[in-house]
């Protein structure tokens, strides 16, 4: 994909977000059950270019993208208890509700010679990574892509996919908290305190969750997030590209960087010289890439890597808003740490 394919993907992602319908770019058309000859479940609703099933959403187009005629689908994001609930326990989940939309896409696409591009913010990213697994290419048949914003992963088989580019800004909670997930939940279940502290702070910053509900989710995670394709990071608050300025920056746990609207302005930016790097799918040999593949890959590849990220977040992440740490939370910490080798040291992460 071009920039400009790739910033008009940014903004359908955040068009996604919207229950009006949205001036679409130059070229576009919306499209609705009368272009597929579809049926309608109980519970779905598909009118104007805007799909719901239940709490899931995505928007629809055709338009011609690099020159080619092609169905784009923008799946919506977290905005409401049941995303939030299945972003915790099970992100995967959501998936289903698109069953029967996915099915027309896929008639249309072949019955109209038509490539389908998915795309998507959060847990539209994810629903983006999940279409993508679904959807390998056949040879002779129209083709797929994605392009996601801010995706924090889904539960995946091992694999890389080249059809897939993943934006991600250097300081965005999200991205992170999905790709350590089974560490991170290694450490709460092991501090009550720590694991207090960590369901207050997701109450006040996932939408419509409680601290109970929260706190419910523990059990579950035990499976990291991972997203297939390279990643194209982005500078953090600071403008910083490197392992410790998106560790510092990501201890902070700064909700507001997974927004939208900061990887729309943001990506302009990325094709001037510094303006952000390129992650590759396949472990780096140069140091600097493996530290920063260490923070954003959920792949499981360098599993020592991955754990020292975890226990440097949430050591910082929790000296931030504790001070002094009691003994119960740096015991759990230091036993994520154990029995790890001089990876941490090797990477300098810190």
């Amino acid at each position: 994909m071009t920039p400009t394919t790739d910033a008009l993907l940014a903004q359908l992602s955040l068009d996604a977000y919207s229950d009006a319908p949205m001036e679409l770019p130059p070229g576009f058309t919306a499209l609705d059950p009368s272009n597929f000859n579809m049926t309608l479940a109980p519970g779905e609703t598909f009118s104007e270019g805007i799909f719901h099933s239940g709490n899931a959403a995505a928007t629809l187009s055709v338009g011609w993208v690099e020159e080619l005629p092609a169905i784009v689908v923008a799946f919506r994001g977290s905005d409401d208890t049941a995303d939030s609930l299945q972003d915790l326990n099970g992100i995967n989940d959501a998936y289903p509700a698109f069953s029967s939309l996915i099915a027309a896409v896929d008639n249309a696409s072949a019955a109209w010679g038509a490539p389908v591009i998915v795309t998507g913010h959060s847990l539209g990213g994810a629903m983006a990574q999940l279409y993508m697994e679904d959807h390998p290419n056949v040879a002779g048949e129209p083709g797929h892509a994605a392009v996601t914003f801010g995706s924090p992963g889904a539960v995946l088989p091992d694999g890389t996919d080249v059809r897939i580019t993943n934006y991600v800004i250097a300081d965005d909670p999200a991205v992170v908290l999905g790709a350590h997930r089974a560490e991170i939940g290694e450490v709460l279940r092991a501090s009550p305190e720590l694991a207090d502290l960590a369901a207050t702070q997701i109450a006040q910053e996932l939408p419509g969750i409680t601290k109970e509900q929260a706190l419910a989710s523990l059990p579950s995670l035990t499976v990291n997030y991972d997203n297939h394709g390279q990643i194209v990071l982005l500078p953090t608050a600071d403008g910083g590209l490197d392992p410790e300025s998106a560790l510092a920056g990501l201890a902070k746990l700064d909700a507001d960087r997974h927004d939208m609207g900061l990887y729309l302005t943001g990506l302009p930016g990325a094709t001037e010289p510094g303006g952000s790097v390129i992650l590759p799918e396949a472990p780096a040999t140069d140091p600097t890439l493996h530290a920063l593949q260490a923070i954003y890959d959920g792949s499981g590849w360098d599993p020592d890597a991955s754990r020292e990220v975890a226990h440097d977040l949430l050591r910082s992440w929790a000296e931030d808003r504790l001070g002094t740490l009691p003994s119960e939370v740096t015991d759990a910490i230091d036993r994520l740490q154990s029995g790890l080798d001089d990876i941490g040291q090797d990477l300098q992460l810190v």
